[in-house]
C-alpha cells in the first residue's frame, strides 16, 4: 500500500519522485517499493520517461497533475520528442502517457558509441538552493540535457553522480539527497558561450511542445536562412560549405561539440537528424529567437516566390531583364529565364539599317553595365559548394548573358575579368573532382571511386592529373581522402 506520497518540485524528473518516495517509505528493500510501483516488479525504472505503473501508484503520480503534463513537464520528453515530424511526435507522446513501452523506438534519443552510458548530474550551486528552499535536493531535468555541461541557471559546469541513466545497473532508485555529497566542486567553463548555449536550450526545453505544428525542422531552419549569404539569391539553393565554415567557427571554444561534420548539418536540415542541442546549435547561430523556434511558423511567401514577384513588378515597370539583374543582384540568365517563363520569350523586332548619321553604340558605357552581371555569372558558372562548378570561358558568360558570339571582345573591363578567373583544364578537374567528393559526403553514400566517376565522368589519370591543384578548393583531410582514392 503507498503512504505519504510526496508532492513533485519543479522541473523534476518524475524518477526523482519516486526516488524521494522510496527513501521515505520505510521499505525493507527495494524490490517491495517496485512491486507496488510497477506492474512488472523486475522492470529496470526509466530514469529519463516512464514505466507501467499500478493504478494505485498512477492515481498517486497524477494526483495534481494529468498523466499528459506530467510526461511534458516533468521527463524528458520534450528534450527527445520535440523536433520530430508531427505523426511520430504525436505517437512517441501517446506511447508515453498510455506506458505502452515502445516510445523508445521513437524518440530521438541519442546512443553512446563507446558503450559507457551516461549518468545523472546535478549543479552543486542548484543543491545548496534546493536544501535552503525545500530540505533537501532533488534530480533536475535541464541538468540532464545531453550536450549541455553547464548549468543554465547559475552558469557552472554540472557534476556527474555514479547513477547510471543507461546500462546494465541493478533496478534500483537513487535519491539525489542521498547521492550527492561532493558541493565544493564549483568549476566555471573558460568561454561565455558555454553559458549562452544553456540558457538558449534550456529556454527551448522548458517552452511548452506545439504538438499540433506538422512544419518540419529542416523546412523551418531552412526559410530562417532566406536573404542570408547561406542561400543563393532566388533561394532555392543552398551554400552549405560556407554555412559549415562559419558554424565552426562559432562554436571553436565549445568543449565537447560532436556536431561539427558538415554532413550532420546537411542532414539536420534536411530533418534527418532532430537533436534538440544540435539544432539549438543551428538557431542560435542563425539568430533564431526562442519564442518563434519553438512555435516554427513558416512564412507566408517563401524567398522564392518573393524574388518572382519582384522580377514581375520590376518588368512592369518597364525595366529590361539586364537592368533587373542588377537591380537584384541576380546573373542575367536566372532573370531571363523566370521572366520568359512568366511572360513567354521575347522576341527582338530585326534592327533597322541605320541612317547616315545615327549614333554608335556606347562600347564603354555597356562595359561598365555589364560588368557587374559578368562577376554574378563567373560565381555561377564555379558553383557554391552545392551546384556543379563550370568552366568559365568567354563563351560561356556570352551564351549566358543573351550576347551575340565575340560581342565580349568590345567590352574590355568585362573580357579581363573573365580571364583573371581562368583555369587550366587541370584546375577545373581539381574544382569538379572536390565538388564531387562534397556531394557524396553529403549524400551520405560510400565515399569511393565509382561515387566520384560517376558524378563527373573523370577518369583515373585525369584525377591523377588533377591532385597539385587541389589544395586550392579544399582542406588538407579531403584532399588526402580524394588522394587515396588513385
Amino acid at each position: 500500500m503507498i503512504g505519504c506520497f510526496p508532492s513533485i518540485y519543479p522541473d523534476e524528473l518524475l524518477y526523482s519522485l519516486l526516488a524521494r518516495y522510496y527513501v521515505r517509505s520505510g521499505y525493507m528493500a527495494y524490490t517491495f517499493a517496485a512491486q507496488d510501483l510497477y506492474v512488472n516488479k523486475t522492470v529496470k525504472p526509466d530514469i529519463e520517461f516512464v514505466n507501467r505503473f499500478t493504478g494505485e501508484a498512477f492515481n498517486m503520480i497524477t494526483k495534481c497533475k494529468p498523466i499528459e503534463e506530467i510526461v511534458e513537464k516533468h521527463t524528458m520528453f520534450p528534450y527527445y520528442g520535440r523536433f520530430l515530424n508531427h505523426d511520430r511526435r504525436e505517437r512517441a507522446f501517446d506511447s508515453l502517457v498510455s506506458m505502452n513501452g515502445n516510445y523508445h523506438n521513437l524518440l530521438a534519443v541519442p546512443k553512446t558509441k563507446d558503450g559507457t552510458g551516461r549518468y545523472l548530474r546535478y549543479c552543486p550551486l542548484c543543491v545548496k538552493d534546493d536544501r535552503e528552499q525545500y530540505g533537501e535536493t532533488y534530480w533536475h531535468r535541464n541538468h540532464q540535457m545531453t550536450g549541455v555541461n553547464v548549468c543554465p541557471k547559475h552558469k557552472c559546469c554540472l557534476i556527474s553522480s555514479d547513477v547510471i541513466i543507461s546500462g546494465k545497473a541493478s533496478p534500483s532508485l537513487k535519491s539525489a539527497e542521498e547521492v550527492v555529497k561532493d558541493l565544493d566542486k564549483i568549476i566555471f567553463p573558460d568561454d561565455d558561450i558555454e553559458a549562452l548555449i544553456a540558457g538558449y536550450v534550456d529556454d527551448v526545453f522548458q517552452s511548452p511542445v506545439d504538438m499540433l505544428s506538422k512544419i518540419r525542422i529542416g523546412e523551418y531552419l531552412h526559410s530562417k536562412m532566406a536573404n542570408t549569404k547561406y542561400r543563393s539569391v532566388r533561394g532555392e539553393q543552398r551554400n552549405i560549405a560556407l554555412l559549415h565554415s562559419d558554424f565552426i567557427k562559432y562554436y571553436e571554444k565549445l568543449r565537447n561539440n560532436w556536431f561539427t561534420e558538415l554532413w550532420q548539418i546537411q542532414k539536420a536540415l534536411t530533418s534527418d537528424r532532430v537533436n534538440t542541442f544540435e539544432i539549438c546549435l543551428l538557431a542560435m547561430f542563425l539568430d533564431i529567437p526562442v519564442g518563434e523556434l519553438v512555435k516554427m511558423k513558416p512564412p507566408e511567401k517563401g524567398q522564392e516566390q518573393l524574388f518572382d514577384e519582384q522580377i514581375k513588378l520590376l518588368h512592369e515597370q518597364g525595366l529590361k531583364y539586364p537592368e533587373i539583374a542588377e537591380r537584384l543582384n541576380a546573373s542575367y540568365s536566372l532573370v531571363k529565364s523566370i521572366g520568359e517563363n512568366l511572360y513567354g520569350t521575347y522576341h527582338r523586332k530585326k534592327p533597322q539599317h541605320k541612317k547616315p548619321g545615327a549614333k554608335t553604340r556606347d562600347w564603354s558605357d555597356m562595359d561598365n553595365n555589364t560588368l557587374p552581371l559578368v562577376k554574378n555569372i563567373i560565381k555561377e558558372l564555379q558553383g557554391d559548394g552545392y551546384t556543379r562548378p563550370k568552366k568559365v570561358t568567354v563563351f560561356a558568360v556570352e551564351k549566358r548573358l543573351g550576347l551575340a558570339s565575340k560581342q565580349l571582345s568590345n567590352l574590355p573591363k568585362c573580357r579581363s575579368e573573365i580571364e583573371k578567373h581562368y583555369e587550366c583544364q587541370e584546375q577545373y578537374w581539381a574544382r569538379e573532382a572536390v565538388w564531387a567528393a562534397n556531394t557524396v559526403i553529403y549524400s551520405g553514400k560510400p565515399f569511393n571511386w565509382k561515387h566520384i566517376r560517376e558524378l563527373t565522368n573523370m577518369r583515373k589519370d585525369n584525377l591523377k592529373a588533377c591532385l597539385p591543384y587541389l589544395h586550392e578548393f579544399c582542406d588538407g583531410a579531403l584532399r588526402k581522402r580524394i588522394e587515396d582514392l588513385l
